[in-house]
């Protein structure tokens, strides 16, 4: 069973852009980690979020988790080329 649903799959941006991405979970969150893997590299680690509506930056990479919906939001603002790769988050869940 799928536990954790990332919204949306794929998405194409200009450089400047503003862009969010949501990943759901259909169990009891107790941590959300958000990591990064560019073309042909391995996984990188942004961050990781604890219930309590923790939000956290890195590098203009902002996240916060909302217990209550289940789900955290990973918000880039005016993005660089550098921002380019696949995001995944993973959880801590029951």
């Amino acid at each position: 069973s799928q536990e954790l649903e990332q919204s949306p799959q794929s998405l194409i941006i200009q450089e400047g852009e503003n862009l969010t991405i949501n990943c759901r979970s259909s169990k009891t969150l107790y941590a959300l980690h958000w990591y990064k893997q560019k073309y042909g590299e391995g996984l990188i680690f942004l961050m990781m979020l604890q219930i309590g509506g923790e939000e956290k930056s890195h590098e203009k990479i902002t996240a916060k988790l909302d217990e209550k919906k289940q789900q955290s939001s990973l918000h880039i603002t005016a993005s660089q080329p550098s921002h380019t790769g696949i995001y995944l988050c993973g959880a801590d869940t029951q």
